[in-house]
């Protein structure tokens, strides 16, 4: 007779994103969120399942693939239709790891009925939403109509919160924001890049020799061309950056629907010798080295507290970040001492500060050490162990699965 204890429970992943059928009649998703997936069942002790709703509609995100039964790492499901089969589905699970939204809001309800314990992952908070919105929406009604369901969808999730086993916080503005709400939470800094991609001490040291050389600053920028990342805002910075005499280049990698107004606008300064839009590269063979070895400063104009991988992923290529205040850059900031922050919208601040940076190169080389020792501390296995360990505690595994930490 087999002992049903021994063999370790199921995890049971609820992602916010959805999948496409793709043309082998596999699913297709980012890679980032497969290779999470991957990375958190390297520490849960048993099966790691995704179940995905489909949609016809792609997302803007640049790193897409399709995954047939058995190509990846974990499984892969579509998640079930109606709340009885989901149910049935989630009935046996050890524990259930969703994101926190209004639309699961019954699905807490239903593992609290079950006895399943669920942990939410939460990333945006009630402050960056509205952000994104103002960002996003230029009607007034539309707007004001759309701020009344995020503060309905707010209520609702912090009644979900009440009755669930754990929050995972990117970022610290959810930490924030949530903080009191549920006593047992884990603050988070998503990131792509494992420990033995940081950049290492040598490869550091050479930077900063080059820096130190007073050679223009090598700028860049990268991420989805889309107003929620602030894109307009750079050729601001690069003309106030000319304007003020500051030798320097900046790159902009990505791809999306503001690319062609991004062009006309660099154009429309002047600045096509020194702001180049370079298109997207690939994660692990272009971007990490091209940052490690190409980029000086990262320029971040997001408008709003995305808590967004970029932060940690940049800094692990000893490349520090003057930004925007927005409120998940601030948090990063104030953890790692690893970059500048600026008011809001304000082009020529920015600049300036860029300005004066480019006369302090050592400060450039400080900031660049604390900025990979902190992505150091939470490089890509070390993120999702944590998480792991965290759903394990709060999980229906065995006692003798659980960690004594």
């Amino acid at each position: 007779m087999t002992d049903e204890s021994a063999t370790p429970g199921e995890l049971v992943l609820l992602p916010a994103l959805s999948a496409q059928r793709g043309p082998r009649g596999g699913l297709i998703l980012t890679r980032k969120y497969m290779t999470g997936t991957a990375e958190l069942a390297r520490t849960w002790p048993g099966p790691v399942t995704s179940l995905v709703s489909l949609s016809d509609t792609p997302t803007t995100d640049m790193d897409h693939a399709e995954y047939l039964p058995g190509e990846a790492e974990t499984e892969l499901e579509v998640r079930p239709a109606t709340p009885e089969a989901l149910a049935a589905r989630l009935a046996k699970a050890a524990a259930v790891l969703a994101f926190l939204s209004r639309e699961e809001a019954e699905t807490a309800r239903l593992c609290h009925r079950l006895g399943v314990p669920i942990v939410f992952t939460a990333e945006y908070s009630p402050t960056t939403e509205r952000q994104i919105l103002d960002a996003e929406v230029s009607n007034p009604l539309v707007r004001l109509r759309r701020r009344l369901w995020l503060w309905r969808t707010e209520r609702i999730r912090r009644q979900a919160l009440r009755i669930a086993a754990g929050l995972h916080c990117s970022g610290t503005p959810t930490f924030e924001n949530y903080r009191g709400l549920n006593d047992n939470m884990l603050l988070f800094f998503d990131n792509r890049v494992g420990r033995e991609g940081v950049i290492d001490d040598g490869a550091l040291e050479e930077k900063i020799a080059r820096l130190r050389q007073a050679a223009p600053l090598r700028l860049v920028f990268g991420g989805r061309l889309i107003a929620m990342k602030g894109v307009m805002e750079l050729p601001h910075v690069a003309g106030e950056l000319a304007r003020l005499g500051v030798p320097f280049q900046m790159d902009i990698f990505g791809g999306g629907p503001l690319k062609d107004a991004l062009e006309a606008e660099i154009r429309s300064r002047g600045l096509n010798d020194r702001v180049v839009l370079r298109g997207v590269l690939d994660f692990d063979t272009g971007w990490i080295p091209y940052l490690k070895e190409s980029a000086d400063l990262f320029i971040c104009c997001h408008p709003q507290g995305d808590p967004s991988s970029t932060y940690p992923e940049v800094m692990s290529c000893g490349v520090p970040i003057a930004g925007y205040d927005n409120e998940a850059f601030c948090g990063v900031v104030r953890e790692s001492r690893g970059g500048w922050v600026t008011p809001m919208f304000d082009a020529a601040r920015l600049a300036a500060t860029v300005a004066r940076l480019h006369a302090n190169r050592e400060e450039i080389a400080e900031t660049a050490i604390r900025a990979r020792d902190f992505a150091r501390q939470h490089a890509f296995e070390t993120t999702f162990a944590n998480r792991a360990r965290h759903l394990i505690r709060n999980s229906r595994l065995p006692d003798a699965l659980k960690p004594a930490d």
